[in-house]
């Protein structure tokens, strides 16, 4: 909703969105705990020995969005924008290491200060699973690298920008309870949003997305006709992470792709779970 290597990931997880107006093609994906394994994570397949999930895994089941969610998108999904070349766009979770870093202007810096700060106000509101239940988001997603695990509320995504009240939130399942460890900005818009001040907030998108009962299934689709659900190309769809968590300050920028802090440790993990290395 990036974070791994997405070309070798035999099925692409990435930040979900999009909608569907047939509610009955919400439920049309696998039935029972063994078939998950076909779902995507925004970004990797739920590895072995990955840690716990944040929540009882149900996104087989309609009932697991609130009728508002699900309507928003079923509403984004009907302004679908189509599949763009994936050459040439900034795409997906797979960068990570330092994200490029320029000076502010005086005005800038006082007007990304604000910003800033009103962003770090709202996480004590939303640092916790329940508080966030309470919110209206809902997991979306196995853990990826560096990233962690997703919670989205839909209705926010067709909204202008506003520091806030992201429309994602990034948990890491590893600690108990879950903690929060960053806001994902996720926006519709026909160019890249204005959002934080400067010029350092890059956006990055995903393409392709099958999202069924508010999971995202799989990225990287070619057409609605792929998608035993939801489908967004993803061609108006931009991501920001920022992370406004104190104690998950990342040394690779505020608005890095991903936090070192959320990397699983090198010598214990398989490849394929692993953080791209730096500069990937």
């Amino acid at each position: 909703m990036g974070l791994v290597r997405l070309a070798a990931v035999a099925v692409g997880a990435a930040l979900v969105v999009a909608g569907c107006a047939d509610a009955d093609a919400r439920a049309a994906i696998p039935t029972n705990e063994a078939d998950l394994s076909s779902l995507a994570s925004f970004g990797t397949a739920a590895p072995a020995g990955a840690g716990p999930t944040l929540a009882p895994l149900t996104p087989t089941d309609p009932s697991r969005l609130p009728a508002d969610e699900a309507a928003a998108i079923d509403a984004l999904g009907a302004v679908a924008s189509p599949l763009f070349p994936l050459a040439g766009h900034a795409h997906g979770h797979g960068a990570t290491g330092q994200a490029e870093s320029h000076a502010l202007t005086a005005a800038q810096q006082s007007e990304f200060d604000r910003q800033w700060q009103t962003a770090a106000a709202a996480v004590s509101g939303l640092d916790s699973i329940e508080e966030a239940t309470a919110a209206g988001y809902t997991q979306a997603s196995f853990t990826a690298p560096g990233v962690g695990v997703h919670w989205v509320k839909w209705s926010l995504i067709d909204r202008p920008f506003d520091p806030a009240t992201p429309s994602m939130l990034l948990f890491d399942p590893r600690s108990e309870p879950p903690a929060l460890a960053g806001f994902s900005y996720w926006i519709r818009s026909g160019a890249e949003p204005t959002g934080f001040a400067g010029p350092n907030d890059t956006w990055h998108q995903h393409s392709g997305l099958c999202v069924a009962n508010g999971w995202v299934d799989r990225e990287d689709v070619a057409d609605a006709s792929d998608c035993a659900g939801s489908y967004f190309g993803g061609r108006d769809l931009w991501m920001l992470h920022a992370w406004v968590v104190p104690e998950w300050r990342n040394r690779w920028g505020e608005f890095a792709t991903t936090n070192p802090l959320l990397c699983p440790p090198v010598a214990s993990t398989p490849d394929l779970s692993r953080c791209p290395e730096p500069g990937a």
